[in-house]
């Protein structure tokens, strides 16, 4: 889609983009933004490049009463090193709250899935949590007959804001994917000086992405109203195959493609070397979701990716203990319940590591607010 609508900038927010080194070098003659636009973008940005600020998402409480409670989790596949991250820190924070935590081992298949309700049940889990990507859909009659057997189901990392849910689930707890998206946007904006010509890649079967779409879509039109997008879809079985082609094509087509929004930053891989073999670095970049260790120090080492924003782990793991027990106690629950984010670029990634690691660079205060939310010591 195209939009047509043109802003004119001051010198003011020109110099203040140069002084701020985020003037991507061929936007010197663009259009440019509003110096409005320009402060109200580099303080979210500001904001958000900083580690997470924890705040309490609602009353204390006191897990005491359920002591030895197994809160049993089907992630959509433990060999995804960010769903092991979280089921290993849901496993401490479980521990430190009294209560016992298990992940369902599984690769992705349905068949797995499925195993997994029968063994919670079997084990009498107090509550079962579809986890890290897992669609409920997928698992609806297992689900059904989960609640129909008064086993609470939870919906954890499974939804955008704003998704339409599966009927019946007792609790979610949304992944970051929406905000993570705006604040893409809004890099990107920013670092065109408003005149963004950008190719989105999303995955239409998964069913946040078409929400995620939206929202890039959304923000683009409200602060860069001559901004242009294009999209294509990808689906994950084909990323390896079909997304360089793709790319390298859009690239061809279009001179003044400057941007590349792969929606999840597994896309990344796929994306880089098309731009490398266009010889087209200098102009095109890439800004991402997920805050993979890998993408992040490409970030860190080269500077075709300027831009991926991620999910503390830490946060993202104690909400979904924190709903979970919040849930069994009978106390009220957290409305639009995500974690915190990062986004990271060239000047704050080696504080993700060096090499980088998943929940590294968030800081302590999610983990030090927890434990004074739940009274542990």
């Amino acid at each position: 889609m195209r939009f047509s609508v043109r802003r004119r900038v001051g010198l003011v927010g020109i110099l203040a983009l140069a002084t701020l080194g985020w003037l991507h070098p061929l936007s010197a003659t663009a259009q440019g933004l509003t110096p409005g636009v320009t402060a109200e973008l580099d303080a979210k940005l500001a904001a958000a490049m900083a580690p997470p600020n924890f705040t309490p998402p609602g009353p204390a409480i006191d897990p005491a009463p359920l002591k030895g409670k197994l809160l049993f989790t089907i992630p959509v596949s433990t060999a995804i090193p960010f769903c092991s991250v979280v089921d290993q820190q849901m496993t401490d924070f479980a521990g430190r709250a009294g209560v016992v935590f298990q992940a369902w081992q599984s690769n992705g298949q349905l068949a797995q899935w499925a195993q997994g309700f029968t063994a919670a049940q079997e084990h009498q889990a107090a509550l079962i949590n579809v986890a890290c990507g897992l669609d409920p859909a997928t698992v609806a009659p297992q689900i059904r007959e989960a609640l129909a057997a008064h086993v609470p189901v939870v919906a954890a990392h499974t939804y955008a804001l704003g998704q339409p849910q599966l009927e019946g689930l007792s609790a979610i707890v949304y992944g970051a994917y929406i905000p993570a998206a705006l604040l893409e946007a809004d890099w990107v904006i920013r670092q065109t000086n408003g005149a963004a010509d950008v190719l989105v890649i999303t995955s239409p079967s998964t069913a946040n992405s078409p929400f995620i779409q939206k929202a890039l879509a959304d923000q683009f039109a409200h602060y860069c109203p001559a901004c242009k997008l294009r999209v294509i879809g990808v689906n994950a079985p084909d990323w390896p195959t079909k997304i360089g082609p793709q790319v390298q094509s859009a690239i061809l087509a279009d001179p003044k493609l400057n941007y590349v929004l792969p929606i999840y930053d597994g896309m990344v891989q796929f994306v880089v070397p098309s731009i490398v073999a266009t010889g087209t670095g200098d102009r095109v970049k890439v800004a991402s979701f997920n805050a993979t260790p890998a993408v992040l120090d490409m970030i860190r080492s080269g500077d075709i990716v300027t831009f991926d924003i991620g999910e503390d782990t830490t946060w993202l793991a104690g909400a979904i203990i924190d709903q979970d027990m919040r849930l069994l106690l009978g106390k009220p629950l957290i409305a639009d319940y995500a974690s915190g984010l990062r986004a990271f670029t060239k000047t704050n990634v080696a504080e993700a590591g060096v090499p980088a690691k998943f929940g590294t660079g968030y800081g302590d205060s999610a983990a030090k607010g927890y434990a004074q939310l739940w009274g542990l010591h």
